[in-house]
């Protein structure tokens, strides 16, 4: 007896798997979007994280501002213009986001262990921009290492490294 179950569409069987699959994919998929639209950019899913702890203590300070653009042209190779842009779609990507998954699933696919790494380390940066380090922002890296899969070992030492960088 087989367990999959088949109804006829339009004189051709198909399994319910498959109608449930083309039932999802229209009506997720609007006629703007194509498959590769419903992924974000790896950039931008970086992008978004970052906004997202400078943003965390609801605070978004000139201090915070200057090292995120100057993140974004280092670590992207963007000009002035394109970094500036770049930050506009993270905070749009940023506000209209209810959870971290889109990112940190994006990032998971795309980046390796070390390139994580680097990114925590950088969302320590951020977060210590304006010399202080809040704990909602201590709290959202956390989320968002472990989201990545970075232990808590490379977490701590990103975050002591950091604070130790801070007093020198």
């Amino acid at each position: 007896m087989s367990l999959r179950k088949h109804i006829t569409v339009a004189g051709e069987e198909k399994s319910m798997l498959d109608k449930l699959k083309q039932l999802l994919q229209r009506e997720l998929l609007n006629d703007e979007d194509t498959g590769d639209a419903v992924h974000l950019s790896v950039r931008l899913a970086a992008a978004a994280l970052m906004v997202e702890v400078i943003a965390s203590d609801y605070h978004f300070k000139d201090e915070e501002r200057d090292m995120l653009l100057a993140i974004f042209q280092k670590r992207f190779s963007l000009d002035t213009t394109a970094a500036e842009s770049l930050l506009a779609e993270a905070e749009k990507a940023h506000k209209s986001a209810t959870d971290y998954f889109a990112f940190t699933s994006e990032i998971n696919r795309r980046y390796s262990q070390k390139k994580k790494i680097e990114l925590i380390h950088i969302l320590w940066q951020l977060a210590n921009a304006d010399h202080e380090v809040h704990q909602i922002e201590q709290h959202v890296i956390r989320r968002i290492s472990n989201l990545l899969h970075v232990e808590h070992s490379d977490y701590c030492l990103l975050y002591t490294s950091d604070a130790a960088d801070d007093l020198l």
